[in-house]
């Protein structure tokens, strides 16, 4: 009596997409920190409907050269990211490598220039509320991008020492997603903590 056998041998073992359980992993992850960037986000209104001095008048109107600047090249960076991402998918690691090193490279830059603006802005975190809520959300953006440049950064190191395999390029693909998450993620906090002051003044 004959069976039928169906052949799944052809089949990856170990996809490099939504199939994976640690791309979803990676996806729970970004919405628990995406939740406490909104917490900030809450946070800033409240505190802004509730003072009618917002920001404060002893805060310097802030110079927005440097944070369009940054802006900028984050958002660019997005290009390199891409060209990764898509390169990890048709499994070629070493176009990947030389995107994230584009990445590391602006991140670094971007860390650099963010230092500056921080530098000159003008009141600390223990001034008032104001400056609590406005160090706290460029903190907590600067720990993710210093976290996904140093995820991407070991992603590199181990490919350059270890033969590349599927999980690899899984893993490239997931922090292709979570360096989106860093950019997108600092679009509304541009506008609150750079435009708004200079909007509330000529309102």
């Amino acid at each position: 009596m004959s069976q039928r056998v169906l052949d799944v041998s052809s089949l990856p073992t170990e996809p490099a997409d939504s199939r994976a359980l640690l791309w979803w992993g990676n996806l729970s992850m970004m919405v628990i920190e995406g939740t406490m960037f909104a917490l900030l986000l809450a946070t800033y209104l409240y505190l802004r409907m509730a003072n009618f001095d917002w920001p404060p008048g002893s805060v310097p109107m802030p110079n927005l050269f440097l944070p369009t600047l940054n802006l900028a090249i984050l958002v660019l960076s997005a290009a390199a990211m891409v060209m990764a991402d898509r390169a990890a998918k048709r499994d070629d690691f070493r176009t990947t490598r030389i995107g994230f090193a584009i990445c590391i490279a602006v991140g670094i830059a971007f860390l650099v220039i963010r230092y500056l603006e921080m530098a000159r802005i003008g009141f600390l975190w223990s001034s008032h509320a104001y400056g609590s809520i406005i160090w706290m959300i460029v903190g907590m953006h600067t720990v993710h991008v210093v976290a996904a440049i140093g995820e991407t950064s070991l992603l590199v190191v181990y490919s350059l020492v270890r033969p590349i395999v599927k999980t690899q390029l899984l893993d490239a693909r997931c922090t292709a997603v979570y360096w989106y998450f860093v950019i997108i993620s600092w679009l509304p906090f541009y506008v609150i903590v750079w435009l708004l002051p200079h909007l509330a003044r000529k309102g």
